[in-house]
């Protein structure tokens, strides 16, 4: 691994390269490399990896194409201003490629190509599973600690308490949410029935 490495850095110097660029293709060499002694930053993505190499040995085509899929968007972002570290940010990854999915499988369908939706329907098996791998808040769990920051902040506010300020303080830095697996759509349906439940103080 090292003299493989060695030898890309040598053909990176030898190009009229700035040394970001150079700092950038070396980190590119390295990532997802089974030698690379930096673990994924979160568990789905340490599946993620270790599925990728059992597909391989299986030769298993529908996981391999969504596991390789997935990895390269993972590294393309790495680079970007939100890069995609959390099992939170990999599950939202994940299900904008099963809303495409689904998408290919209706014009499959649609243009009367069995065979393409068969192949489809199969990726987005694995999809499912990868999503289905990430355990979050139960709902009756995350209702009480939405309950009790609203009943807290009606204790420290005046005026109407809004949706949105609920949200910031369950998940900011050091927030009561702050980097627990949760759906924002549940946590905001949730807030929004709790604030119009019948918890307002007499």
């Amino acid at each position: 691994m090292a003299s493989i490495l060695n030898s890309r850095l040598l053909l990176l110097f030898d190009q009229p390269l700035c040394s970001r660029c150079i700092r950038r293709n070396a980190a590119s060499a390295l990532r997802w490399s089974s030698t690379s002694t930096e673990a994924p930053a979160s568990p789905l993505l340490a599946k993620i990896k270790n599925d990728l190499k059992s597909a391989m040995r299986a030769k298993d085509t529908s996981r391999l194409t969504v596991l390789r899929g997935t990895i390269s968007e993972i590294n393309q972002a790495a680079s970007s201003p939100t890069p995609i570290k959390t099992d939170l940010q990999v599950l939202a990854l994940l299900r904008k490629r099963k809303s495409a999915t689904e998408t290919a499988i209706k014009e499959a369908e649609a243009a009367k190509r069995p065979d393409l939706a068969e192949k489809q329907a199969k990726e987005m098996e694995v999809i499912d599973e990868l999503v289905g791998s990430v355990k979050l808040i139960d709902p009756a769990a995350l209702r009480t600690v939405v309950r009790g920051k609203i009943e807290t902040l009606r204790n420290t506010t005046q005026g109407e308490l809004k949706q949105g300020v609920v949200m910031k303080e369950l998940l900011k830095p050091g927030g009561e949410l702050d980097g627990k697996p949760l759906e924002n759509k549940m946590l905001a349906e949730l807030v929004r029935e709790e604030l119009l439940s019948n918890h307002n103080p007499s």
